[in-house]
């Protein structure tokens, strides 16, 4: 039975590694058993001893009194700056957007092969960022994935999309690659990315990516808002948007 680390090119026990991270997480506050692991990873229990036992010795797990095992503080640390990093400099032009417009407002990056949302902040709140890791969505039926699509290098960009024709959610969904293009090249026009119900029918999300060219990252923030919003609704999110894109791209 193949499991996740069998992928080709892949080193075995690093695959393995990571994916007792995931575990630990998901099982948190209560912990992973040697037993259920190895189960899930489909190898002897001996093995996974032995990965955590090495993920102990750097930080990266711990063990409970009940012998469980959950994320060390070096696991929390890495999390915990990055995520402090980018939520401080994009709390407060944040909150000015879901101030001024009433709707969410979404910080996604993009990891791996499609856009991740790191944080939110819904309208009508005070300052108040929610940093929660997901969901994900697709690159060619979201603006996010598509704000983010634009800052990868051209020759790149067809490498992250999974062969043509595009799962369609929805009849509006772009699956051609030339669609994608075309929506991409219009947002450099407008100076900024529209999905108008791709992802579903009554959803509309309009995204900005951050231009930011010091730095690796791919980022983006969007606002998701339901599809009867009013034409003079409409551009104000716009405007709110864009204004305070240009504002994070001087402090990320």
């Amino acid at each position: 039975m193949a499991t996740k680390s069998d992928t080709p090119g892949e080193i075995r026990s690093v695959g393995r590694a990571f994916e007792l991270l995931e575990m630990m997480q998901l099982r948190a506050p209560d912990g992973i058993r040697v037993q259920e692991a190895a189960k899930h990873l489909n190898v002897d229990p001996a093995t996974v001893s032995r990965l955590l036992s090495t993920m102990m010795a750097h930080g990266y797990a711990s063990r409970l009194p009940n012998r469980r095992y959950m994320l060390g503080t070096r696991s929390l640390r890495l999390a915990i700056s990055w995520i402090d990093r980018l939520t401080q400099a994009v709390g407060p032009p944040m909150a000015r957007v879901a101030a001024n417009c009433g709707e969410t407002v979404y910080l996604v990056q993009l990891i791996d092969s499609q856009a991740v949302t790191v944080a939110r902040l819904a309208g009508g709140r005070r300052a108040m960022i929610d940093v929660e890791i997901g969901p994900s969505y697709p690159l060619w039926a979201s603006a996010a994935g598509r704000a983010l699509l634009s800052r990868v290098e051209n020759r790149h960009r067809p490498l992250l999309l999974p062969p043509e024709p595009f799962t369609a959610f929805t009849p509006k969904t772009r699956t051609r690659w030339s669609e994608i293009v075309a929506a991409m090249q219009q947002a450099q026009r407008d100076g900024i990315h529209i999905e108008e119900g791709e992802l579903d029918p009554h959803l509309s999300c309009y995204a900005i990516p951050l231009l930011h060219h010091s730095r690796d990252e791919k980022l983006a923030i969007a606002i998701s808002f339901e599809s009867q919003r009013s034409e003079g609704d409409r551009r104000l999110i716009r405007r709110a948007l864009m204004k305070e894109g240009r504002e994070l791209v001087k402090q990320i």
